[in-house]
């Protein structure tokens, strides 16, 4: 099976064309999300690579994560061209229209059906808080690389545009205020926690920051972690962010965010041969038998 997906790249632009209205400021908001589309299929493609070297996922699995990777924001069109934001909170969750768009234009529908069943769940999944309990392991593995891969550019995108006193869309960062000096407690203690810390818990603009650095706990590829080091944005966050001087609790979270950032394991979910926990399996869902996404 060929990791070419060069049709589908093909495919994807045309889908964004559709979009584009000549109106300068709608246009970028699609443009941003076509060329972050573009950009976590390129880190996809360096995790995949990595994991197939290493024996560590099969050609199946690999195809239908690039696939993930490539479609993963599909909702986010239809999403702005509706709502005018990418805030899920102000009009409906993008990774659920995401699938209900691959039910509706069937990019998928020539690939074989592994494929495409681990695809549009990668899709669905993605932007899920965690990937829910009773995945199967090859499901949970290529909805890891996805979820990955979209973490590393979104670091990019909004540090453009997280510098404090510099310039900002707010639709990017989700119209939160530049609050100086300020945090949300229960962000903070989250991510001092090692825990990820939730968008509902954001009232202002360190929130992300503090939530975005937090998110070193949960890229699961060693891959992903060394990517992120190497652009050096989670340390460009922690600048941002009150000075430990004047906000103690900014060292611990440094410290924890750092450490997380430095460790090369693979996490064991990760891997195909993945046994979860006994218990979990309440909320099952199978890449045998999940199928293509339902529209919400």
């Amino acid at each position: 099976m060929s990791m070419d997906i060069a049709a589908h790249e093909a495919w994807f632009g045309q889908y964004v064309d559709r979009f584009l209205t000549g109106n300068a400021e709608h246009d970028g908001h699609i443009e941003l999300k076509r060329e972050h589309s573009l950009l976590v299929l390129g880190h996809a493609r360096t995790i995949v690579a990595e994991a197939v070297a290493a024996g560590a996922m099969d050609v199946v699995s690999a195809r239908a994560a690039l696939l993930g990777a490539l479609y993963h924001d599909m909702g986010r069109f239809p999403q702005y061209r509706r709502w005018r934001t990418f805030s899920d909170a102000r009009s409906a969750n993008h990774g659920l229209l995401g699938g209900r768009t691959l039910n509706e234009e069937r990019p998928l529908r020539d690939e074989a059906p592994a494929v495409r069943r681990l695809a549009a769940c990668a899709v669905v999944l993605h932007n899920r808080f965690a990937i829910p309990a009773g995945v199967s392991p090859r499901a949970r593995q290529v909805t890891r690389v996805v979820r990955d891969a979209d973490k590393l550019d979104i670091f990019r995108v909004l540090a453009a545009h997280m510098r404090p006193g510099g310039p900002r869309d707010e639709v990017v960062v989700l119209h939160l205020p530049e609050q100086e000096g300020q945090w949300t407690p229960a962000v903070l203690e989250a991510v001092r926690a090692g825990r990820l810390a939730s968008y509902a818990d954001m009232r202002c603009m360190n929130d992300f920051r503090i939530l975005l650095c937090g998110w070193s706990f949960d890229l699961g590829f060693a891959a992903s972690r060394r990517l992120l080091r190497e652009s050096g944005r989670v340390e460009q966050l922690l600048a941002w962010l009150p000075s430990p001087e004047v906000a103690p609790q900014m060292a611990e979270l440094r410290c924890r965010v750092l450490a997380a950032l430095h460790d090369d394991r693979d996490a064991a979910d990760c891997h195909p041969g993945f046994v979860e926990a006994p218990g979990n399996a309440g909320d099952a869902v199978d890449d045998s038998d999940a199928g293509e996404p339902v529209a919400p």
